[in-house]
């Protein structure tokens, strides 16, 4: 008999969809597609429906019973004959990063019902379930989100805040669990709340009560909600938050049954778990009336049900009513001051540390240290943790294994640890700094995995444990570990680049290298700030800020005369390089590269090689050193093949689509450019993708096809503004305002050259304003200002870093129109000298527009 995985494939086969079509229909993403038709997983039963709605099934009942595995496949249709995908329904797509429940929600219908009705209400903008740790807020708030994810137009996202231990995560937190990248100057909650200003959407905030204690996340809260007009929070906390416009709903314990009907109470969630814990196990008519008590003495709590009804292994169910009850009388008279309902959970939790075996507690104590989950080798190195004892304590419910094979600890039973923690401050501090380093090294080894053929793994392999990261090089900065810090910079700055978490890395680095500022250095510790000073150097450069960029890295090369460290050196090589170029001043990129390029062939590092090669190539391109430049780029493509590196060859494969262009190759260009967005689109890399975009618009733009050139424009232009990129939106308005002028829409042309050209001016990006220039004469021309625009066009004539591209084009202009401008206009004081600074004429520029 086929499994329910089997049969599903066979259906999508025979609709000839493939799984990330097939995903987008029923509106889950291709990994979980994938465990469901390699039986890894069971779909929820939300999941199921939607399952349901594209294969068009009509017992949609029956089909989620075979779904969740209550039934077998043998009820299912037969597999379709092939049907045309155009026949199915349209796809379905939930925006939404909501885990997927693993199991129904018991004795809750009521809440959830309750729940939904008030986040339909119109009045309620924020709703808080506020109760004990391990009352079941977080399922509760997951089920009811679910449910009501339809009501909202832009989704519903999760924001679990459990790992982070400081309010300077917020932020970046629920903006990447939206998907939405922090980029740019401005500050991250200004960017935010840009983001959501006009969105329909539904914030799931899980365990805010640990950051309450910092009086500017209450004060976060009311403004989010002050600036948002159609957001709402649903929130979990232990405590509510304070806030004037806050509903709060207080979330029960299960009902306990009075009678044999135990449909939906804690009487039902014990026997389940119970099942779970041990599958022969069938309950008595005997076990019935400690099975209540047991409920009873836990008030419901769904948590404390769940390990009390772990040990059914072991125990009779009267024995295990009876071990809590003794718990209850110590608590109650040694923990006075411990609130009731908190008295029974950690009866639960002090029953089951005391079952536990010496070593078992001492790991346990040590797991309390992770953020987010953990591998085994991690819990092996941190935690001392051998396989039997992590499987010692998944069977005791008090660690949980998920389906990648990484564990964690339920956030309740992880505080309790640490409780117990805090009070062995040396073997705190101890397992503090074997986290610290185990997960620096881990971070370490990823280097060159992140820039080879192993990207996509080595990426989800760092994201997963994102939040032990975060925590370990809090840990490293603190103590002042800073030689440890520089050994994960190159893939701390790789990592961070690639998901575009700028903003987080310039801010970290820069505690950083204030911490080392106020320091006498040793030889290790100047190689330390020298890598910080060129890592930030890279994100200040994406965020265009070039002065900045440049300080930096000239500081960072100027610590690297008096150390040895060739892998430091390439890198601030080439980033000032990069730099050099967005300023104009393409003689000294060319020096810094070929010194970039030498470094890097001395300590045989192809991946740093491959990248001066590329950029020595577009250099030679801006100025206009064509014979050899497509075959060069092409070599240069090759060179990142060999490393393996995706992002990479992307990046290389837009910059050969540039040349093939100029060489009129129009068809090759067009092969590149596919194959770069194909990859830019499969490794979700943003940059890369406003960067091919931008290049198939130029490369539209050069056949004369204005209209559908714009359009690729857009695309560019939408993914450099999620990323705050403003010197690429610079140069990229001014090629936009080329394919409306072409199109007779004079008054658009001329509104994005000016916006250009303020941009340019705000990111010190001399090219572009030039280019910009030359545009802005040619419309003055066209509108009988000749004089003006001869001016302009003479000034970026004459003016050096102009480059040749635009010196060609302002040379014609300016013969066009000698020829026309009369003599008396000819002996006119210039408004426009040609020694002014680009910076000043660009002003005089913005300023003329001002005054007509």
């Amino acid at each position: 008999m086929k499994t329910f995985g089997e049969w599903l494939r066979e259906q999508r086969t025979a609709r000839r969809l493939t799984r990330e079509e097939f995903a987008s229909r029923v509106g889950c993403s291709v990994a979980m597609l994938r465990k469901i038709e390699d039986d890894e997983r069971r779909p929820s039963a939300q999941i199921a429906e939607l399952i349901a709605n594209v294969l068009e099934i009509a017992d949609r009942e029956s089909f989620t019973k075979v779904a969740r595995g209550e039934w077998t496949t043998d009820r299912l249709p037969p597999v379709s004959k092939r049907v045309q995908p155009s026949n199915l329904p349209p796809a379905q797509t939930l925006s939404t990063n909501l885990p997927i429940l693993p199991t129904p929600l018991i004795g809750r219908q009521h809440e959830v019902d309750e729940l939904c009705k008030l986040l339909r209400d119109p009045h309620c903008r924020m709703l808080t379930i506020v109760g004990t740790g391990g009352m079941g807020k977080t399922r509760l708030a997951l089920e009811t989100a679910s449910r009501s994810q339809t009501d909202f137009e832009d989704g519903a996202y999760f924001v679990p805040l459990a790992p982070i231990q400081s309010s300077r995560f917020l932020i970046p937190v629920i903006a990447d669990s939206m998907g939405f990248t922090l980029q740019g100057e401005h500050e991250p909650k200004e960017q935010l709340f840009n983001y959501l200003k006009e969105k329909h959407i539904l914030l799931l905030v899980d365990n805010l009560e640990h950051l309450l204690s910092d009086a500017t996340v209450p004060e976060f809260f009311a403004e989010l909600l002050e600036k948002t007009s159609n957001l709402k929070l649903l929130v979990t906390s232990r405590e509510s938050v304070g806030l004037q416009g806050e509903w709060i709903f207080e979330a029960q314990g299960l009902p306990i049954p009075e009678g044999t009907d135990i449909e939906g109470t804690s009487v039902e969630l014990f026997l389940q778990r119970a099942r779970r814990a041990h599958v022969s196990f069938d309950a008595t008519t005997e076990d019935y009336p400690a099975i209540v008590r047991i409920c009873n003495l836990v008030n419901g709590m769904p948590l404390g049900i769940e390990l009390a009804a772990a040990w059914v292994r072991t125990l009779s169910c009267l024995e295990i009513a009876s071990e809590i009850e003794r718990g209850l009388d110590f608590l109650s008279i040694s923990a006075k001051d411990v609130p009731t309902r908190h008295r029974s959970i950690r009866a639960v939790f002090d029953h089951s540390w005391k079952l536990l075996t010496e070593e078992e507690q001492n790991v346990l104590l040590r797991l309390a240290i992770f953020q987010g989950g953990f591998s085994r080798e991690a819990a092996g190195e941190i935690a001392g943790a051998s396989l039997p004892i992590l499987s010692a304590l998944v069977a005791k419910s008090l660690i949980r294994r998920s389906g990648t094979g990484r564990y964690d600890l339920h956030e309740i039973i992880r505080q309790y640890a640490a409780e117990r923690l805090t009070d062995q401050l040396k073997v705190k501090e101890e397992a503090q700094a074997f986290h610290g380093r185990f997960f620096i090294k881990f971070l370490s080894q990823e280097d060159l995995p992140l820039r080879s053929f192993t990207q996509r793994e080595s990426l989800a392999k760092l994201v997963a444990d994102i939040d032990n990261l975060r925590t370990a090089l809090e840990w490293a900065l603190a103590h002042q570990e800073f030689v440890l810090i520089e050994t994960g910079l190159r893939a701390y700055s790789t990592l961070y680049d690639a998901l575009g978490w700028y903003q987080e890395g310039l801010d970290y680095l820069k505690r950083v290298q204030d911490a080392l500022a106020d320091r006498s250095l040793n030889d290790e510790e100047k190689k330390a700030l020298s890598h910080v000073l060129t890592a930030r150097s890279l994100f200040a450069l994406r965020t265009s800020q070039h002065e900045e960029t440049q300080l930096m890295l000239e500081q960072s090369l100027e610590l690297l005369k008096s150390v040895h460290d060739p892998k430091t050196l390439e890198e601030a090589l080439t980033f000032l390089g990069i730099t050099k170029i967005i300023m104009g001043d393409l003689a000294e990129a060319l020096r810094l590269f070929e010194a970039g390029l030498q470094t890097a062939r001395s300590i045989n590092d192809p991946w740093y090689e491959a990248l001066c090669l590329t950029e020595l190539v577009g250099v030679d391109m801006l100025l206009g050193k064509t014979e050899t430049m497509h075959e060069q780029f092409q070599a240069a493509v090759d060179a990142w093949r060999k490393t393996g590196d995706l992002r990479f060859t992307a990046f290389g494969l837009t910059s050969l689509s540039l040349s093939a262009k100029d060489a009129q190759k129009y068809d090759e260009a067009h092969v590149a450019l596919e194959e770069s967005i194909a990859i830019n689109t499969a490794i979700g890399d943003r940059m890369g993708l406003g960067n091919a975009y931008r290049s198939l618009g130029l490369l539209e733009q050069a056949q004369e096809k204005h209209a559908e050139a714009y359009e690729a424009f857009q695309k560019s232009l939408d993914y450099f503004t999620e990323l705050g990129a403003r010197w690429d939106i610079a140069r990229l308005l001014s090629e936009m305002g080329r394919s409306k002028f072409a199109l007779g829409n004079d008054i658009e042309a001329e509104r994005l050259w000016h916006e250009s050209l303020r941009l340019s001016l705000d990111t010190q990006g001399p090219l572009t304003a030039l280019d910009v220039l030359v545009d802005i004469a040619d419309l003055q021309a066209k509108r009988g200002n000749l004089f003006f625009a001869l001016q302009l066009s003479l000034y970026c004539l004459a003016n050096s870093s102009a480059l040749l591209k635009t010196k060609a084009r302002a040379e014609k202009l300016a013969e066009e129109l000698k020829g026309k401008t009369s003599s008396h206009e000819m002996k006119t004081v210039p408004l426009i000298e040609t020694d002014d600074h680009f910076e000043e004429v660009a002003r005089k520029v913005l300023e003329e527009k001002r005054n007509q």
